[in-house]
């Protein structure tokens, strides 16, 4: 969090200065001055919500002043840490629908990435307090494509590094979830059902901790329909590949 809170304050930092350039009179100039440091004097309180109120103020009022993109900017940032995911994606939605050219572009795809991961999907997962592999894996999904669009849009950002890991994370908590439905579809015995579910962490989530897993699974599947030669072939397979180099692994990830 620490991390998050300077990347959004060095904002701030980079574009005060810019407030002495004389636009408009200096009383208006002066009240736009005040409304924008009160705004970051609240976030740096951790009072997020009434920081959130501030910049929107700020944004309605001077839309075309020299803090309105800071602010639009500070306003994603506020909403996530006051534990609002949605309007932070909605905002940062509305930032790149309104600056679709600027450089910032990164900042907000980082950081409707980072909303989107922190909401917990809701459903059977939340009622009963259970592991959060069990919860609906959409958001962590759409997470995952703002952090690739990220690294491919933006390759030099500063925000890269920091997407590529969260991007691993989210791999091998995605694949567990879809271990979990194949173990759900073999305990009813639906195996067709089942391989198509480990079939999908075979090839979509190369490399994770899960393929072992699924690999068992998918043998298993294919022996109750009845298919013993294909379980054994996958059982083979799986046992080339415990006895790969890391590096065959480490090059499915990629």
């Amino acid at each position: 969090m620490k991390k998050l809170l300077a990347i959004a304050l060095v904002f701030a930092a980079a574009l005060a200065l810019a407030a002495c350039g004389g636009r408009g009179g200096v009383d208006e100039e002066r009240l736009v001055e005040d409304l924008y440091q009160e705004a970051i004097d609240s976030m740096g309180r951790g009072n997020y919500e009434m920081a959130v109120e501030r910049f929107e103020q700020l944004v309605a009022r001077y839309p075309f002043g020299v803090h309105a993109l800071q602010a639009q900017l500070m306003i994603i940032y506020g909403h996530y840490r006051a534990g609002q995911p949605e309007s932070a994606v909605a905002a940062a939605d509305r930032f790149m629908r309104m600056h679709p050219r600027d450089e910032n572009v990164a900042y907000a795809l980082y950081m409707r990435g980072v909303a989107r991961e922190s909401m917990d999907g809701g459903g059977p997962g939340r009622l009963f307090n259970v592991n959060q592999v069990l919860r609906d894996p959409e958001p962590r999904r759409r997470a995952f494509l703002d952090y690739r669009e990220l690294v491919e849009r933006f390759p030099d950002s500063e925000y890269v590094e920091d997407a590529r890991q969260r991007m691993d994370a989210l791999r091998e908590h995605l694949a567990a979830y879809e271990l979990y439905i194949t173990d759900f579809y073999l305990e009813r015995r639906a195996y067709l059902a089942a391989a198509n579910r480990a079939r999908t962490v075979l090839a979509d989530y190369p490399g994770t901790e899960a393929v072992n897993g699924a690999m068992e699974r998918l043998a298993a599947a294919y022996r109750g329909l009845g298919l013993d030669g294909l379980g054994d072939e996958v059982l083979q397979e799986m046992d080339r590949l415990r006895e790969a180099p890391p590096a065959i692994f480490e090059a499915a990830r990629e």
